[in-house]
């Protein structure tokens, strides 16, 4: 597994720690028409996807989509490539509708029923979504003064379960972190904020973080 799909997964994690009233806030903070639009809609193609070269050329349309052939790697792409609407049916409206029902904290069965998708779908989307506001998270800097902390979270394992040994006794959800103190069973997660009210929260470690961990 790699780094990038870890930090998704105790992303996720963390987000449904959160209680109620977080969840709205984070959502709340990104479901601006801007923001909406900015997890949503493809972005102008600047390099490829998969190897993130920047020679690349136009490699005629599929389905009025632009497609794009990299000179390195020799993939091709389109703009929604690594996008939540690649390989999308739906259209934008529906991702727009799905986005508020998710700001609005309804359970995955009504948001399916209002958007007219299937369960599994709604599921899917979730996990799409979560992970754009990870990239649009990477991309954030904070500039002038800042004020820096940071939160922990128990980690959970929930999902793991074929060919994987659980590093520590099995318990139920919501108990307590079996050592007491910041521990190993800790997600350490840094936040920062600027006086713009701009902010950045990243994880960093299981633990104390150290300068390299929080660099």
């Amino acid at each position: 597994m790699s780094g990038v799909t870890k930090e998704l997964d105790i992303l996720k994690q963390l987000f449904e720690n959160l209680s109620d009233t977080d969840k709205q806030a984070f959502l709340t903070s990104v479901s601006s028409k801007e923001q909406v639009k900015k997890v949503i809609e493809p972005r102008k193609v600047t390099k490829c996807p998969h190897c993130q070269s920047t020679h690349f050329v136009k490699n005629g349309k599929d389905c009025g989509n632009q497609r794009f052939l990299c000179r390195d790697c020799k993939k091709s792409f389109v703009e929604q490539t690594g996008t939540i609407l690649y390989n999308t049916q739906k259209d934008i409206e529906v991702w727009e509708k799905y986005i508020h029902c998710m700001i609005e904290k309804y359970p995955l069965r009504k948001c399916a029923e209002i958007c007219k998708i299937n369960l599994a779908t709604a599921f899917t989307w979730r996990h799409k979504i979560l992970d754009a506001l990870q990239n649009m998270m990477n991309e954030v800097e904070l500039d002038g003064i800042v004020q820096a902390d940071e939160t922990y979270s128990t980690i959970s394992y929930k999902g793991h379960h074929k060919n994987f040994n659980l590093p520590r006794p099995a318990h139920k959800r919501g108990t307590r972190a079996t050592k007491r103190g910041i521990s190993k069973e800790q997600v350490c997660v840094p936040c920062g904020i600027n006086l713009d009210g701009k902010s950045v929260a990243r994880i960093s470690n299981l633990g104390k973080p150290s300068l390299k961990n929080i660099n």
